[in-house]
Parts: C-alpha cells; sequence; structure tokens
C-alpha cells in the first residue's frame, strides 16, 4: 500500500485533537447535571459518532483510491509492455521492408542489364546463324564434287566404305579385281595412329 501523503498525515492528527478534545468534554463533570449540559454531551457525542464515521469513510475513500491507483499503475505497465512488443514487430516489420525493396532494387538492376544485353547475344546468336547458315550452304555446294572425289577414290583403291557405323570406326570393302577377292575390314581408330591406319589399308589394297 502507498505511504500516505503529508496531506492524509496532517487531516489524521486533526481528528486525532477533535477525538482528544471530545474526550475531555465528555468526561464527568463535578457541575454536571443541569439540563444544558446534558444537551451538550448529547451533541458532543452525535459530534463524536459522526466524526468517527467521517474517519472511516474517509479511510475506505483513501483505500480505494489507493486501489485504484495501483490497479492503474499495473494496467499501464502492461500497456508499456504490450506497447513494447508492437514497436519491436514494427521495427522487424520495417527492418523485412528494407530488406525487400533493396532485394527488389537488385533485381530491377539485373532485369535493366538483362535487357541492354539481350540485343548484344540476338546479334551473336544472328552471327552464329548466318555462320551454320554459309557452312550448309557451303556443304551443299561441296557435295557433287565431294562425290566425285569419292567415287574417284573408290575407283582408284577398289575401297567401298560403310558409312554406317560409328565415326571412331572405318569399316568397308576392299576388292581386288586381279584375285577376285574381298576383304571386309573394321578398324578402330582410337587402338591406332593415322600412320598405322594408312600402312593397314594399303596392305589390304596391295
Amino acid at each position: 500500500m502507498p505511504k500516505p501523503s503529508p496531506e492524509s498525515a496532517e487531516v489524521q492528527n486533526q481528528w486525532t485533537d477533535v477525538e482528544s478534545a471530545m474526550d475531555e468534554m465528555l468526561a464527568p463533570s463535578s457541575e454536571s447535571g443541569d439540563e444544558s449540559s446534558s444537551v451538550a454531551v448529547s451533541v458532543l457525542r452525535d459530534i463524536a459518532a459522526e466524526s468517527s464515521r467521517l474517519r472511516d469513510s474517509s479511510r475506505r475513500i483513501r483505500d480505494g483510491v489507493s486501489s485504484s491507483i495501483e490497479i492503474e499503475r499495473r494496467a499501464l505497465a502492461e500497456e508499456a509492455e504490450e506497447l513494447s512488443r508492437r514497436t519491436s514487430a514494427v521495427e522487424g516489420l520495417e527492418s523485412r521492408l528494407s530488406s525487400l525493396r533493396e532485394s527488389n532494387a537488385e533485381m530491377r538492376a539485373m532485369r535493366r542489364r538483362a535487357d541492354d544485353d539481350i540485343p548484344r547475344l540476338r546479334a551473336a546468336a544472328n552471327e552464329k546463324i548466318d555462320e551454320v547458315d554459309e557452312l550448309q550452304s557451303r556443304h551443299v555446294r561441296n557435295l557433287p564434287k565431294i562425290k566425285r572425289e569419292l567415287s574417284l577414290h573408290a575407283l582408284m583403291t577398289n575401297i567401298k566404305w560403310d558409312y554406317g557405323r560409328s565415326p571412331d570406326v572405318l569399316a568397308g570393302e576392299v576388292s581386288i579385281p586381279g584375285r577376285a577377292e574381298h576383304r571386309r575390314f573394321v578398324i578402330d581408330k582410337e587402338e591406332l595412329s593415322e600412320f598405322e591406319i594408312a600402312e593397314r589399308l594399303w596392305g589390304m589394297i596391295e
């Protein structure tokens, strides 16, 4: 319970002085007995009773006010604690919002760089496509020449190549008209050098 204020202590002292005075007035006297003295005594008793009632009422009011103050103080402390929690939550949200804004700014910067790179990449892709188209066109133009060279090569060497094999394998058939022989061959490029492959082919032709 809160400590009484100076004003409350002063009021208490005044009530104590009044009670003391009343007790002195109510004490038996050698001159009491007349009617006026009886009336005075009755009045003093009424005043004393009313004073006691007022003092008790004042005490109850004081206690009630102190209790209300304590309740309000606790409620204020709880509100301050809740306000602190909400403030912390708001600060956390603000920090997250700041991070999201920074991330959004970085993504926009990356998007701008990507947009700037699109024309360059498109031009590079078009150049590659043009190169592929040129190679294909050149291959188509050279195809008849290649066929003629292959035919000439086959006539000169009597080798008929098997183009259906894996690129890592040389396969085909060697015809030797003078002997009426046909020799099939399969050579793994990974196992022999180019010189050894050539030696083996010429060995079959001779």
